[in-house]
Parts: structure tokens; sequence; C-alpha cells
């Protein structure tokens, strides 16, 4: 493994990190916006809902039994539109960031396990530059595993 096939490896798993961030970011704005017009407007629809079922339901219900009950049905649907904005889920760009992620990721390790790392040092020889060779392997693979494992939400 030479210096440059090494730095050109780290440059695309710093530009993957990069982009699995901004894609994360931009689907936490996009969603944050959106939640935000929708919970205005259901906000003044659920007002003037309330006023005119309150107005329905005084003479049937009473006083006291319109608030509560409108109270309980204002409630399950907080309930209902925590539940939709729990479900949404990522766009592709995500997926595939995390892909030339974990690509990258591997490629160095296989480029580290494959060539020893005193010949990139020029042939210079201690012991601890023969050591770092596995080291770095071992570190690129973990992390690899730990952003690939299966129960593990991100976001």
């Amino acid at each position: 493994m030479t210096m440059t096939t090494l730095s050109r490896q780290i440059r695309l798993m710093l530009r993957a990190e990069i982009l699995v961030i901004q894609a994360k970011l931009t689907f936490a704005a996009r969603r944050g916006t959106m939640l935000a017009f929708a919970l205005l407007f259901a906000g003044l629809g659920l007002v003037f809902l309330n006023m005119g079922l309150f107005a329905w339901l005084s003479p049937l219900w009473g006083p006291v039994w319109t608030p509560i009950g409108l109270g309980f049905i204002n409630l399950m649907l907080a309930v209902a539109a925590m539940a939709l904005a729990a479900l949404a889920k990522p766009g592709p760009e995500l997926q595939l960031a995390e892909e030339i992620r974990a690509m990258a990721g591997e490629s160095l390790e296989a480029e580290f396990r494959s060539t020893p790392l005193l010949g990139m040092l020029g042939g210079g020889g201690s012991a601890a530059a023969g050591l770092l060779a596995p080291a770095m392997s071992m570190i690129i693979g973990a992390l690899g595993r730990r952003r690939r494992q299966p129960g593990r939400t991100q976001g």
C-alpha cells in the first residue's frame, strides 16, 4: 500500500462520513419543518373543531363532561400524531452514503491486511510500526461492524 492509496482511502472514508452526516441533517431538517407546519395547521383546525364540538355537545353532556370528553379525544389524536412521526423513515441517500462508507472501510481494511505497513513507511523498522497495521485493521473492522449492526437505529 502506498501513501497515495492510503490517503485516497482515508479521504473516501471521510467523505462518506460527511455524506452520512449531511443526509441525516437534511432528513432531520425536512422532517422537523414538515412536522412544524403539520402541527400548526392541525392546532388551528383542532381549535375550531373543539369550539364547534363544545357548542354541539354542551346541551347533551353538560358543562362538566363536555370539556373532559373533548380533552380525552384531543389526547388520543396527539398520540396518533406522535406515532406517525415516529414511523417516518429516511430517504435512500442515507443508505447510499452508509454503503459508500462501509465499502471504503472494507477496502482500507483489505489494504492494511494485504500490504505490510513497513513497506509503506519506507522500510524503516521498529516493532511498533509492525504492530500498527494489525491494530488499524482491527479498529477499522470494529467500526465497520458497529455501524452495520441490524438492531442499531440511527438518526
